[in-house]
């Protein structure tokens, strides 16, 4: 379902999921439902009381994340669509973490989860999209100048239940 309404659903989905699993790891957490810019939950540790914002994507299939590469890091389209890549862009909250959801069509019980921080997907988008360009030459197939930047579960698979990242995080 990849329509407007389908697209809402499933990321709601996906931040009632992490807070629920959230709470099973001793962390309070409450969605916003896509109501606040630049993060979707706010944790907090129920004996500590730190508290941190959460990023979270969800996905029922295809990549986890999408982007265009310009967020990540310096970029230019010249003539002919070439494309060049360069310096990484400094990020406000590199240690922002990000709660990357994948639900397929069998159910909440199948949940994936992907954890990591801003710094990593920032690091990892901008390796697929470099050596996807030099593949190709540094101009997308077919010629056109698109900036889409993907990552999928192969290069995410390193973060799958990586809870251990979270502030005062002792196992479940």
């Amino acid at each position: 379902m990849a329509t407007g309404v389908g697209n809402k659903l499933t990321g709601q989905v996906g931040e009632h999921l992490v807070s629920a699993v959230l709470g099973t790891l001793g962390y309070y957490a409450s969605p916003y439902s896509g109501n606040v810019p630049g993060f979707d939950i706010t944790a907090v540790h129920s004996e500590s009381l730190n508290s941190f914002p959460v990023q979270v994507k969800t996905s029922t299939k295809g990549a986890l994340v999408h982007s265009t590469i310009n967020r990540w890091c310096e970029h230019g389209i010249g003539e002919d669509n070439y494309q060049s890549i360069g310096a990484l862009k400094p990020l406000k909250h590199p240690k922002l973490i990000w709660i990357l959801v994948r639900v397929d069509g069998t159910g909440i019980s199948n949940a994936r989860f992907f954890v990591c921080t801003e710094a990593d997907i920032q690091s990892k988008i901008v390796s697929r999209y470099t050596a996807f360009m030099e593949r190709h030459g540094y101009r997308r197939p077919g010629g056109g100048a698109s900036p889409q930047a993907i990552l999928t579960i192969k290069e995410l698979e390193a973060f799958e239940d990586n809870w251990k990242i979270l502030p005062d995080y002792h196992g479940a």
